[in-house]
């Protein structure tokens, strides 16, 4: 990062689909296990509950508004690495199926209770890791790519832990470099507002 950019406080932008770059700040922002293990449980329910209630959107019959958001999350992960991305879009769409299937058993009624009664507990919880674990709340300005490239990131931190998995060689190395070096232009950057 440049100078001009340190000295206005301003952060470039990660481009959405720079998995490196995304992976690196993911991984800075959930540092403490509780909060790490808290959006490794809870942000798939939180997609799951979305794709669930789009089934209720009164639309013309062809459309599918929750089939639709999980091609774009499927796409989207199919872009930043073929492999993960392949078994994540298949994850994508097996919950599009689960959710089509039990919002058909549901009912509006019942599905909006279980809707809203998950959002806000897994909202609840990870925001409270990030308060109580990071004693830092989660990036705002970064949120429309923290909710389509998060689901694939815990995924593929699970991949990596469970099997080594890596996107290529050398980028868990690559991830550690960026993510040390956004954290000590964090550190900078608080310094530089105490002083």
């Amino acid at each position: 990062m440049g100078a001009k950019e340190l000295q206005h406080g301003q952060r470039p932008r990660r481009g959405v689909l720079d998995l490196e770059a995304q992976f690196a700040f993911f991984r800075s922002q959930h540092r403490h296990p509780v909060n790490a293990a808290a959006h490794a449980l809870l942000a798939w329910p939180i997609l799951f509950t979305n794709l669930l209630i789009l089934h209720f959107l009164p639309l013309p019959s062809p459309l599918d508004p929750a089939l639709a958001l999980a091609l774009a999350y499927a796409a989207a992960y199919l872009a930043v690495d073929r492999r993960a991305g392949a078994l994540a879009g298949f994850l994508f769409l097996a919950a599009w199926a689960t959710s089509r299937a039990l919002a058909e058993r549901l009912g509006f009624a019942t599905s909006w209770r279980l809707v809203l009664a998950t959002q806000l507990f897994c909202w609840t919880w990870q925001f409270l890791g990030h308060g109580l674990f990071e004693k830092k709340g989660p990036t705002v300005s970064d949120l429309p790519e923290v909710f389509l490239m998060e689901p694939f990131l815990i995924f593929l931190q699970i991949l990596n832990k469970l099997f080594g998995y890596e996107p290529y060689p050398g980028f868990c190395k690559n991830v550690d470099k960026e993510m040390e070096a956004d954290l000590k232009e964090r550190r900078e950057l608080a310094q530089r507002k105490i002083t």
